[in-house]
């Protein structure tokens, strides 16, 4: 690709972005520099807190309205051979940039869009507040730039509401709407984290094939190194608000010279290391890794914790007339399994199979049309677990958003007591100590009692749920996507903490996932959902490295490629 001056689309030099908080300074980007040149598809990685989507906010100027918020540099935005400073911009001029010239596609579409207008009136709005095209002909471009995208039944989803869509049908809404404008750059801020694999592939792919076809240049933030090798043709490495490394690909990933680019790589279960106690970042790039081998724990050929058999749930449909049929959603149908001692259970299977449905019945939370589930030999049913506290205390869920999970006006100290206090676990003058304990249980320490939850990570947050659900000593644990949304050296430390507190508690963990790589690297056994029903089940190797069922194969087909396979 030629890098003349010509070519270039965007320049950073010298961003610089502070935060100032109550007399603390967060130094979130430090001296960052580089180009974007026409058609070119630039990935930027790191962890949370990296300073990567300050970056992709400074680039839009949407930082500055915060008086707490300082920052320094240029961004040059070309347009021809004229030059517009994005951070010395007046509002009007950013007006007519924002939305037009750079558009933006955010990780959660739902936040994105207006819940109470309709999606195809939302995506219009892009034309009629930049006053592109005739009023008469932009619902038709609305239309046809859902069929770009590959949205079924297009007619319905203009006129549908966001919560009536999919998460990957929402997305595809949010990347219509970003290309309405004819751009010349799109933002993607993590589009792909939250999504299923298979719809994960099906944006990725779409996005491949607009920035191949069209005259766009890409900006693709991403922690998943895999999914920036497949999509980018050069990346930036951020940690600590740096750019550590930066270069083309595959080169870059291939023959990483920085410590951090290294761990990064290292981080991610893959079929290879699934004997391997899983590396993170603070490890390797402190020199402390050492290869280690996990811990294996054997399970009880017989002894059942718990045991479900031909589990239904139905869910019944609006009715099209009062008088109508009454339908449903057969949202689980027909369902055996047993979960046995220490074993590690997974459920795959894409949204709306049925995954999370199962777990909230075994947990309380909904009720079956029918079936049975036991608990040691004892009927579990939503009435038995309200009315006996020992064994709605014995199983415990760990839910995808720690943050929506916590409190935010209570400690963590107060959030973890605060089930010790209800079920009277232990006596009130042991309160602290058994604190104390079950923080050093997950890996934390005394100092995050005081803390608040948006003082903390999103691996600290997760790692405050699962302390929270291990304080009233359960025998099952349900983690439900508990590790989809994180970083991939977070994820390697909720997994490593899973695999010891196996181990070490002699728990048994039910754990709900879309991702077979990393179900087949934690996970004893697996059963594969679709549409409610087992398609597939089986240990963990053989499901991921035989698989039978062709939607197990899709499911397979669909992960990112390891990098080695890509280059």
């Amino acid at each position: 690709m030629s890098t003349s001056d010509g070519d270039i689309l965007l320049s950073v030099t010298d961003l610089y972005v502070r935060f100032d908080n109550n007399g603390a300074t967060t130094v979130a980007v430090d001296d960052v520099s580089f180009d974007l040149l026409r058609k070119q598809s630039l990935g930027i990685v790191g962890e949370s807190g990296s300073g990567k989507s300050v970056t992709s906010l400074s680039i839009l100027n949407l930082l500055n309205a915060d008086p707490q918020n300082h920052n320094s540099g240029s961004i040059l935005f070309y347009e021809g051979l004229e030059a517009q400073d994005l951070l010395a911009a007046e509002e009007s001029t950013l007006y007519k940039i924002r939305g037009r010239k750079i558009s933006i596609v955010s990780q959660e579409p739902m936040s994105t869009l207006n819940p109470v207008r309709r999606c195809g009136d939302q995506a219009k709005e892009i034309l009629e507040v930049h006053d592109l095209g005739h009023k008469h002909e932009r619902k038709a471009k609305i239309i046809e730039l859902f069929k770009q995208v590959s949205l079924p039944d297009v007619e319905r989803i203009y006129d549908s509401y966001p919560h009536q869509l999919s998460g990957g049908q929402l997305q595809r809404v949010n990347i219509a709407m970003a290309l309405a404008s004819d751009p010349d750059i799109i933002i993607c801020d993590e589009p792909t984290t939250a999504l299923d694999v298979t719809v994960q592939s099906q944006i990725i792919d779409l996005l491949k094939d607009i920035v191949s076809s069209q005259d766009i240049a890409l900006i693709f933030i991403s922690h998943d190194l895999d999914v920036v090798a497949d999509i980018c043709d050069s990346v930036i490495v951020m940690y600590q608000g740096k750019i550590v490394e930066k270069g083309s690909l595959p080169k870059t990933f291939t023959t990483p010279h920085h410590p951090y680019t290294k761990a990064l790589l290292s981080c991610k279960p893959t079929k290879d290391n699934r004997d391997k106690i899983l590396p993170t970042v603070d490890m390797i790039v402190g020199g402390a890794y050492v290869p280690a081998k996990r811990q294996y724990v054997s399970t009880g050929s017989e002894d059942k914790v718990v045991s479900v058999q031909n589990l239904s749930v139905y869910f019944p449909n609006k009715r099209t007339t009062f008088f109508g049929p009454k339908s449903y959603v057969k949202a689980v149908d027909d369902l055996s399994f047993d979960i046995r001692q220490s074993e590690i259970l997974g459920i795959v299977g894409e949204s709306g199979s049925g995954k999370s449905t199962v777990a909230n019945c075994i947990a309380g939370l909904i009720e079956p049309t029918k079936g049975t589930m036991t608990y040691k030999g004892n009927q579990l049913t939503k009435r038995a677990l309200n009315k006996d506290k020992k064994l709605r205390t014995s199983i415990q869920l760990v839910f995808q958003d720690p943050y929506s999970s916590l409190n935010p006006k209570m400690t963590i100290g107060d959030a973890i007591k605060e089930p010790l206090r209800y079920h009277k676990i232990v006596a009130k003058e042991r309160l602290s100590e058994e604190l104390s304990k079950l923080l050093h249980q997950v890996g934390l320490d005394d100092t995050y009692t005081d803390r608040y939850p948006h003082q903390l990570s999103g691996g600290q947050r997760q790692r405050v749920c699962i302390a929270r659900a291990l304080s009233v000593r359960p025998d099952l644990l349900i983690c439900d996507e508990s590790v989809s949304a994180l970083d991939v050296s977070v994820q390697a430390q909720i997994l490593n903490l899973l695999d010891q507190l196996r181990a070490d508690l002699k728990l048994t963990i039910l754990f709900i996932s879309h991702d077979l790589s990393v179900v087949h690297y934690l996970c004893d056994a697996v059963i594969v959902m679709k549409n409610g029903k087992i398609v597939e089940r089986g240990s963990a190797t053989k499901v991921m490295l035989e698989p039978v069922h062709k939607y197990t194969k899709k499911l397979i087909s669909s992960l990112p490629k390891p990098i080695s396979e890509i280059f």
